[in-house]
């Protein structure tokens, strides 16, 4: 009997990993030409941009269901764990409502997590909860409240090399997406304090001078980082943009512990090739 960490595998952390953590995820489902897969299970981020490659056409994402979640949740619960579950934001899917729903199953024994966040966003969440776990802390209802107290406190945005798939994806309009293409404009979004990812700003010319900005403005508007940690994700990696990253990073703070994950295809699907994400703490 303890308390049980899982997540929506929107956690962008790697097989691996998650198994060393002991943390068990569950996948949204991507919808390419009228099937359903499992993101990360057998769909992966190449599979998805080779849709689009393809058909022109972007891949779909849904959640799943309250009862799958109950099925998610119930072999902790039967095992003697309280659950408490790391939801993706419920400002971009139903996923924290669906699990929400679920929860009610197990009253008492499964709490959510509606992180407000994605990707590695919820990384910073889970590892914060274990290490109260780690130091002694019992209370599961107490681990929650310290960690929404955490949420705030997230940096978590995107910078977006195009908009091939927010445009294919219907979500802008096709003026918009062929002055962002003539204009070499890349959109820095944020998951604001309502979950809900919002144009931040909007960088103009190639990726690598973007970055910069991108990089710069970030730590100038959310400074003071906890400089133990700090997560690069990359929806497409790119070794010479890599190295522009951590140049760029180191030249305004030095962290401790950097590291590299990828998207899951969830993220994929709506930012696109070449998306650069930063994700730390600030204290």
């Amino acid at each position: 009997m303890g308390i049980k960490i899982v997540s929506d595998r929107i956690i962008d952390l790697s097989g691996e990993e998650l198994a060393e953590l002991g943390i068990d995820t569950i996948s949204c489902y991507i919808n390419i030409d009228g099937k359903s897969y499992s993101d990360l299970d057998d769909v992966f981020p190449e599979d998805v941009f080779g849709y689009m490659d393809k058909t022109g056409r972007v891949a779909q994402t849904a959640a799943k269901s309250p009862t799958l979640y109950s099925e998610f949740f119930r072999p902790f619960v039967e095992n003697g764990d309280t659950v408490i579950h790391f939801a993706a934001s419920s400002g971009i899917s139903v996923i924290a409502q669906n699990a929400a729903i679920a929860a009610k199953d197990f009253p008492g024994k499964v709490f959510v997590i509606d992180t407000l966040l994605l990707s590695n966003g919820l990384a910073l969440l889970v590892k914060y909860a274990q290490r109260l776990i780690r130091d002694g802390e019992t209370d599961p209802e107490k681990i929650v409240e310290l960690v929404k107290q955490k949420i705030p406190k997230v940096q978590c945005s995107f910078l977006l090399d195009t908009l091939d798939a927010i445009y294919k994806g219907g979500r802008c309009s096709g003026l918009t997406y062929y002055a962002a293409n003539i204009l070499k404009i890349k959109p820095a979004i944020y998951m604001n304090e309502t979950g809900h990812m919002v144009v931040r700003e909007k960088h103009r010319g190639e990726m690598t001078s973007a970055l910069k900005r991108y990089i710069k403005v970030t730590f100038e508007k959310y400074p003071d980082p906890d400089l133990s940690k700090l997560y690069i994700a990359y929806t497409t990696f790119n070794k010479d943009i890599h190295e522009l990253v951590l140049e760029t990073i180191g030249s305004h703070y030095k962290f401790e512990d950097i590291q590299v994950n990828s998207c899951s295809c969830n993220c994929c699907v709506h930012s696109g090739r070449n998306a650069v994400a930063l994700f730390y703490l600030c204290n």
